[in-house]
C-alpha cells in the first residue's frame, strides 16, 4: 500500500488551495486497487477518514482533523475511439482537470474548453456537477467509474445515474462516504458547437480570430484569471457560493426594487441570481476580517490573505449570508466542502 510517512500529525495547510493552518492523523495515498481495497478496510474497521483530491474544493475550517486523509492518486488518460457523433475519452480521478481540458483542446476535441481553469482534480469534477459559462460537466459526461467501500468492489454510474443537478450529484447525497469515483468518461461531439453566451467569452474569442476550442479555451482562461486571483499568491478556493435559484415569483419581485438585478432563467418556474453580484451590492467588496477577506475584484471569491483560520472564516461567512439575507431575503449556500 502506498503511504506518505507521518510520525504524529500531518500538515494539511499546503494540501488545499485555501490554505489555512490544519492538522491530521495521517495520510496516504490512493494510486492503487490495492490502496482502494485499503480504504475499505480502514472505513470498516470503524477507522476516521476523509478523501482528498487537490484541496481547490474542501477547506479546512477546523484546525484538527483527527482522521486519515486519503489523497487520491489514480493517473492515466485514455482515447477510447469515436463512433461518428462523439469523441470517447477515460480519464483517471488524480489527473488535474485543466490540464486535461489542454489535453483534449490540443487534441481536436472540443466540449471541456468552457470548463477551462477551474481547479481540482478530475475525480471531484462529477460530484459538484462543475460548470462555467453555460457548460456543466453533465453536458460531457457518459460514465464515472466508482469504488463501492461498502461491497470493496468497482462499478459504473451511467449519466443518468449521476442524478446531475445545479452543482450537485448523488455523489453529493446519498452516495457521500460510499463511492471513491476512480475516473470518468467522457463523450466530446464530433460536430462541436461553440458556447458563447455568457459574460465576456463571445467578444474575447472574436479579439483571438476564428471561433475554434482553442480560442474559447483561451478567451475562458484569460477572463477567469482577470477576475480569480492565483492561490499560490492569496489563498481561495474559486467561486465560494453557489449562485442561488430561486422561484420566478422572487425574482421578478427583487427585480422591481432593484431593476440591476443579475439573473438567469433555470427551468421549472425558477431564476438563477448571481451571488456575487448580491455580495457586491451589500458593499462588502474587498471586505476584511482577522485574515480573511471577501476579494477585491470579485465578491463571489473569499481569499485567505495571509493570516487567515478556520475560526476566522466560519465568521466571515455568516457575516455574508446574514447581509445579504437582510438585505436580499436570499440564502447563501458555500459550494466547497467545509471540514
Amino acid at each position: 500500500m502506498s503511504a506518505l510517512t507521518a510520525t504524529h500529525r500531518v500538515d494539511l495547510q499546503p494540501l488545499h488551495t485555501f490554505g489555512l493552518p490544519a492538522t491530521a492523523s495521517d495520510l496516504r495515498l490512493l494510486s492503487s486497487a490495492e490502496d482502494l481495497q485499503a480504504l475499505a478496510q480502514a472505513r470498516q474497521a470503524g477507522q476516521p477518514w476523509l478523501l482528498l483530491g487537490e484541496g481547490s474544493n474542501t477547506v479546512f475550517v477546523n484546525p484538527q482533523l483527527n482522521a486519515t486523509v486519503w489523497k487520491v492518486a489514480l493517473k492515466g488518460r485514455q482515447y477510447l475511439g469515436c463512433d461518428g457523433v462523439h469523441h470517447h475519452l477515460r480519464v483517471q480521478a488524480g489527473e488535474n482537470w485543466h490540464q486535461t481540458v489542454e489535453w483534449t483542446v490540443a487534441k481536436g476535441w472540443g466540449g471541456l474548453e468552457n470548463l477551462a481553469l477551474i481547479p481540482g482534480c478530475v475525480g471531484a469534477s462529477p460530484v459538484q456537477n462543475i460548470g462555467a459559462y453555460g457548460v456543466e460537466l453533465k453536458d460531457r459526461v457518459s460514465a464515472v467509474h466508482v469504488f463501492d467501500l461498502d461491497a470493496a468492489e468497482t462499478g459504473v454510474f451511467s449519466r443518468d445515474d449521476c442524478e446531475f443537478g445545479y452543482r450537485d450529484s448523488i455523489f453529493k447525497r446519498s452516495g457521500q462516504g460510499r463511492y471513491v469515483i476512480t475516473a470518468v468518461d467522457f463523450a466530446l461531439p464530433v460536430k462541436w458547437q461553440a458556447v458563447l453566451g455568457y459574460g465576456d467569452v463571445a467578444k474575447c474569442v472574436e479579439q483571438l480570430g476564428a471561433i475554434t476550442p482553442m480560442n474559447v479555451m483561451k478567451a475562458v482562461c484569460s477572463i477567469r484569471a482577470q477576475k480569480l486571483p492565483d492561490p499560490v499568491v492569496l489563498g481561495n478556493s474559486g467561486s465560494f457560493f453557489k449562485n442561488p435559484v430561486v422561484p420566478s415569483g422572487q425574482a421578478q419581485e427583487l427585480s422591481a426594487l432593484f431593476p440591476a438585478l443579475v439573473h438567469y432563467p433555470a427551468g421549472h418556474g425558477l431564476e438563477k441570481l448571481a451571488a456575487g453580484w448580491l455580495i457586491d451590492q451589500c458593499g462588502l467588496r474587498g471586505f476584511e476580517r482577522a485574515g480573511v477577506g471577501v476579494y477585491q475584484n470579485q465578491a463571489l471569491i473569499l481569499v485567505n490573505l495571509g493570516e487567515g483560520s478556520g475560526p476566522a472564516l466560519k465568521g466571515l461567512i455568516e457575516h455574508v449570508r446574514a447581509t445579504v439575507m437582510a438585505r436580499f431575503g436570499v440564502e447563501l449556500e458555500p459550494e466547497p466542502n467545509l471540514i
